[in-house]
């Protein structure tokens, strides 16, 4: 009878032995599948990232992918399988074709890719590339790659000295400024473009930090850009948006040389005003040519010959800048170049001979891609980075893929999976 107890009790305990076993095992299964699940996910996320665009990071140091949902999914979809779903033991033996065996109790049952935020479209993401790029151990081999060795003689030349005219009206249509009607300069009196004093400083570095990446990797009139880009005027399409070189420098009062012209006139209008030497000299010829003619227009003939001394500086100044010479934003008088007001008011005809400007003796002050610079600074930001997005899509649908669209790569992607299920949720970023 004793034996017959503990027959019944070991029984009873190796039953329940067994149970805790199959359980404990259960869990870990469980756990294991868990966790592997988790990795490759992470390791899907990852491999599509790697699908980065080669020549966007090459040419401008954007990590961004080209790819839509749907097929991002498929591609999810593919690489966890591949870690997720053992293959039977006899499979390498005996399988046929390329056909996969999946285990019954492990699969992908969802998945879902939203791309929303994370277009290289947006602003925003754009920018925050862009400032990425420009970090002195990313930068510095890319400026190397972008450095202008051209000069506005030879970059410009294509067509009559201008450079080339965009015409594709799909290429136009396509461009990611096209239709954007804000503003080239952000308007003073406009409350809503004024940062919080605790922005100020993020404000400020962004804009230095985007105009010096734009002024490093794209080229402009007097420097030149790099061969295998449409535009010679690169910078200048920036600031005007111009569908040609020559639009986008010298065409009437839109383009850069006359934006510079204005800018100059009215420095050296203020800097000569201030220079009392040269005022007794305007004066005095003014008393002049007011006595020799009988008629009273003293101050007529003085506006009439600052005007024209002014117009004379800011022509030798416009060829100093395109030689690649420099000019001081307010001058001092050893900065004047046009000293002579007599043979400037009696015979200057309105245009200088490019071959020979007047030289200062102090030439010291900024070079025209200084003068771009300030220009950049003060240009409406969405205005800026909308059209920089622009030259990077002409110049790669021009040199790598006709098919190139800003708007169809993104940064990162958010995705849900359910495996077995499980519920889980990822975000991958550059």
């Amino acid at each position: 009878m004793k034996r017959g107890s503990i027959s019944v009790f070991l029984v009873i305990v190796f039953a329940c032995f067994v149970t805790v076993t199959a359980v404990l095992f259960a869990g870990a299964k469980s756990v294991a599948g868990r966790s592997m699940a988790d990795a490759s996910l992470q390791l899907a996320g990852r491999s599509v990232l790697s699908e980065y665009d080669r020549r966007l990071l090459s040419d401008y140091g954007l990590l961004a992918f080209r790819g839509d949902e749907s097929r991002m999914e498929d591609a999810i979809v593919y690489y966890t399988e591949a870690s997720i779903a053992p293959k039977d033991p006899l499979y390498a033996l005996f399988r046929s074709g390329r056909a996969r065996t999946f285990s019954q109790d492990t699969r992908v049952e969802y998945i879902g890719v939203n791309l929303k935020e994370y277009s290289l479209f947006d602003l925003e993401n754009f920018e925050d590339q862009i400032r990425t790029a420009a970090l002195p151990e990313i930068f510095g081999s890319l400026a190397v790659k972008n450095t202008n060795s051209g000069s506005a003689k030879n970059a410009t030349s294509r067509e009559d000295g201008y450079g080339r005219t965009l015409r594709n009206k799909s290429v136009i249509a396509s461009l990611p400024s096209n239709g954007f009607k804000g503003p080239l300069f952000p308007s003073l009196g406009d409350t809503r473009n004024i940062p919080r004093p605790e922005d100020f400083l993020d404000v400020g570095a962004a804009i230095v930090t985007v105009s010096e990446y734009a002024l490093s990797v794209f080229g402009n009139h007097v420097e030149g850009s790099k061969a295998e880009h449409f535009f010679g005027n690169e910078i200048e399409y920036l600031i005007v948006g111009g569908f040609s070189d020559k639009s986008n420098y010298s065409n009437g009062f839109t383009g850069v040389k006359d934006k510079l012209r204005l800018m100059r006139f009215g420095l050296n209008d203020v800097a000569l005003i201030q220079d009392k030497e040269k005022m007794a000299s305007v004066e005095e010829l003014a008393l002049i040519i007011s006595l020799a003619t009988g008629e009273n227009s003293y101050e007529a003939v003085k506006n009439s010959i600052i005007l024209a001394w002014v117009a004379a500086e800011t022509g030798n100044d416009l060829v100093l800048l395109e030689h690649g010479d420099k000019v001081s934003l307010m001058k001092t008088p050893s900065q004047w170049a046009t000293q002579n007001i007599v043979d400037i008011f009696a015979g200057w005809t309105g245009e200088w001979n490019e071959s020979e400007p007047i030289y200062a003796s102090d030439r010291s002050g900024l070079d025209y891609r200084g003068h771009l610079r300030m220009m950049l600074y003060i240009l409406d930001r969405e205005t800026k980075l909308l059209r920089m997005m622009d030259l990077m899509q002409i110049n790669l649908k021009g040199t790598y893929s006709e098919d190139f669209l800003m708007r169809e790569h993104y940064i990162g992607f958010r995705f849900d999976c359910i495996i077995d299920g499980e519920h889980y949720a990822y975000t991958e970023k550059y």
